[in-house]
């Protein structure tokens, strides 16, 4: 009779990791919620815990204080946002421009809609910062497809062109967090036309 693969038992999670990660995914759920709701600063390390049915202790068995769960879910947004940026840049070779510019702006707003937290912590001075090596491989994403896009893009011209590009989405996620969500769409359909005569300028072949 066979044996079951040590290495497989090894690697398999734990019960108990399973419910630590399902346990931290909550705890960050809540937090993010309260930080849209409240504000960051407004929300308490006691409020996230009573909100999720926990102890402050249990809390702060994962978390040593508020500025950790910012962080934590810096980090999430920002993995989460590669994987979104990823996929739309695919998509660029076969989509004109404007298309792909519409996508790309609108893929962002409905990414930030669905996470709460995300404009809350835009404006809170801790930040989660990447390796060097994670934020050139993003810029190096934008720049390979824009110069698939346009062949006559040099590779400085390409990373150029990104880093313009990412700031153009910052600027329209800025601008967005600091007015009521009703005033948004116009901001939105504004940067939306900035990226698009950006983008119609640089992308277009010699």
């Amino acid at each position: 009779m066979s044996m079951p693969s040590p290495s497989v038992e090894t690697d398999r999670p734990k019960p108990q990791q399973q419910r630590s990660s399902r346990r931290v995914s909550e705890y960050l759920e809540i937090a993010a919620a309260l930080f849209a709701e409240a504000g960051y600063e407004t929300a308490t390390m006691t409020a996230i815990a009573e909100r999720a049915g926990s102890s402050i202790g249990g809390l702060y068995r994962y978390f040593p204080d508020k500025q950790a769960i910012a962080v934590a879910l810096q980090k999430r947004y920002t993995d989460d946002l590669d994987v979104l940026w990823g996929a739309v840049l695919e998509e660029l070779e076969q989509s004109s421009i404007a298309d792909f510019a519409d996508r790309l702006m609108d893929r962002m707003v409905e990414f930030v809609s669905e996470r709460p937290g995300f404009f809350a912590l835009l404006g809170v001075p801790i930040h989660y910062r990447r390796d060097i090596a994670t934020r050139n491989h993003l810029r190096a994403q934008f720049s390979k497809a824009f110069r698939v896009k346009n062949s006559c893009l040099s590779q400085e011209e390409g990373l150029l062109a990104a880093n313009v590009a990412i700031q153009i989405i910052k600027g329209m996620l800025a601008v967005c967090a600091e007015v009521e969500p009703r005033r948004r769409p116009p901001v939105i359909r504004e940067f939306k036309r900035a990226m698009k005569d950006y983008l119609a300028d640089v992308l277009r072949s010699s």
